[in-house]
């Protein structure tokens, strides 16, 4: 190439590289380069890395149904995660204790009632002190353990339908509206064993482990189709991660109770900005933005935060949003600035 063309090319971009200097560059000593600006789009929230998640339900949150006693055979009348109406039958129990059940619950009424006359009589002897103390309060205790444990067996019979003349089977309803939940018997059921649980709507949902460091900047959880707000986020740690909790699951979320996933944390963030990635830049070891200040280009540190699409997430001590960003011909300022030249 001929040295006075290679010498009139180069002699614009010494002139900018000077300019670099001072951090800031003449939109006019661009030449021929194609600028395009864009505004930068203030954002609240961010995605951050995606997280363990299992779809569930906090303790105590659901409807069980205990075991009166030892059962030999469950008959589920409808699958674990289905959905099912209050007194809707769900199980029959099967075996010759039922009958043994029914003649308890019999009993432990007439038992009750027997006890309860038994303990009224006698408070008013004891007001008038015409029994011990010592004799009333075994006459209290043996009323009190009658009613709980008639109570226990009410609770239980509140659930089996009416109309079952079978001595040898007992038809459970459902409790409540909701989704049915259990795990098939491995064996014979004990006493206090859950026969099922029952989650009413409105309690299912996203479990997820967030890193220690963005406890407090996570206001939901993204899955699939559905973003639910953060409802509660444990103050107790398990090694590296605590718990967090979405607000229950929206019809929109096609998620199935027990479900392991992947969920995106949306971060909060003050004075974050949008822009595409085409528009960062790495300069003095920090990326960089252009921005237009009137007819100049004012590189700005940002940081970066994460992406979102085919954008950057970033934040900065300048208001980005005051002037327009530069989003093409990014590279061939970023050499001016370097140094190296153009594009």
């Amino acid at each position: 190439m001929n040295r006075t063309i290679l010498a009139a090319l180069l002699l614009p971009f010494a002139c900018l590289a000077g300019t670099a200097a001072a951090q800031e560059i003449e939109l006019a000593s661009l030449g021929a380069l194609e600028l395009v600006f864009q505004p930068a789009q203030a954002v609240q929230r961010y995605p951050g890395r995606p997280v363990a998640a299992t779809v569930g339900f906090r303790r105590g949150e659901a409807f069980n149904v205990p075991s009166p006693g030892r059962l030999q055979q469950i008959e589920y009348l409808v699958e674990p995660g289905a959905a099912v109406d209050k007194g809707q039958p769900f199980a029959v129990l099967r075996g010759p204790e039922m009958h043994h059940f029914e003649m308890n619950y019999d009993s432990s009424r007439e038992l009750l009632a027997s006890a309860e006359r038994r303990f009224r009589a006698n408070r008013a002897l004891y007001e008038r002190k015409a029994i011990s103390e010592s004799r009333w309060l075994e006459i209290s205790e043996q009323y009190y353990a009658l009613a709980l444990e008639h109570e226990h067996m009410r609770h239980f019979f509140e659930l089996v339908k009416e109309g079952d003349n079978d001595p040898d089977s007992l038809t459970l309803v459902a409790p409540v509206s909701g989704m049915i939940d259990y795990l098939p018997a491995q064996g014979v059921v004990q006493e206090g064993d859950n026969i099922a649980q029952f989650l009413p709507l409105g309690v299912i949902r996203l479990q997820a482990a967030l890193p220690i460091a963005i406890r407090n900047q996570v206001a939901a959880l993204q899955a699939g189709s559905c973003t639910l707000p953060v409802a509660r986020v444990e103050a107790v740690t398990d090694g590296f991660f605590v718990q967090a909790w979405s607000a229950p699951l929206t019809a929109d979320c096609d998620l199935l109770l027990g479900q392991k996933l992947l969920a995106t944390p949306l971060l909060q963030l003050a004075g974050g900005w949008r822009l595409p990635q085409s528009a960062v830049f790495q300069w003095q070891r920090q990326a960089h933005v252009l921005l237009r200040r009137g007819e100049r280009l004012q590189p700005v540190a940002v940081e970066l935060l994460g992406t979102q699409g085919q954008d950057y997430v970033v934040a900065s001590a300048v208001d980005l949003g005051a002037s327009e960003v530069l989003v093409s011909s990014v590279s061939a300022v970023q050499g001016i600035l370097l140094g190296l030249g153009g594009e």
